[in-house]
């Protein structure tokens, strides 16, 4: 096929697509995405499977299905998060989740989405690690020499941050020195 046809038919098959949903419209539903379990943090965040955080393809396919607002509220509790540490880690203000909070029906856009399901996926692989929910909150907030200084928490304001705490995890999950 000549480089003019494929161009063409790629476009053709672009226009096709479906638009992104919009923060506070629904998304299709996925079938992959509407299979999944729900996390330990209750149904609203959906993991791969009971108590297993999601990778790969399955995040992926979460994220893109965007996550509703309601999920915020059982995953800060369960972590004693504050609005204001919430508003951090998705990249709002304090205000701006605060009233996204208040629709009833509204959606986090993909970046949001995805901070949201990196949090659950940390979350539900420090409880594995910790045992216990309460130990894993105080290793959250305890500044680390690793981290710069920072804890954990704090350190968390991308989305490579949320791996590098992850593989800090893991160090403490196989008794590696950090």
């Amino acid at each position: 096929m000549s480089v003019y046809l494929l161009t063409n038919y790629t476009r053709a098959m672009k226009t096709k697509q479906l638009p992104t949903p919009h923060r506070s419209q629904p998304a299709a539903p996925d079938a992959l995405a509407a299979k999944s379990d729900a996390g330990v943090f209750g149904d609203a965040v959906k993991s791969a499977a009971a108590g297993q955080p999601l990778r790969g393809h399955g995040l992926v396919r979460r994220v893109r299905a965007h996550v509703p607002t309601a999920t915020i509220r059982p995953l800060a509790a369960r972590l004693a998060l504050t609005l204001k540490e919430v508003a951090t880690l998705l990249g709002l203000t304090e205000r701006t989740l605060a009233r996204r909070l208040e629709e009833p029906e509204s959606y986090l856009d993909t970046t949001e989405s995805e901070r949201l399901l990196l949090l659950d996926n940390l979350a539900l692989h420090g409880l594995a690690v910790f045992e216990d929910i309460d130990k894993f909150n105080r290793w959250l907030r305890r500044p680390l020499p690793v981290l710069e200084g920072l804890s954990p928490l704090a350190y968390l304001d991308t989305a490579t941050s949320f791996q590098v705490v992850d593989q800090l995890l893991g160090r403490l999950e196989h008794g590696v020195y950090s």
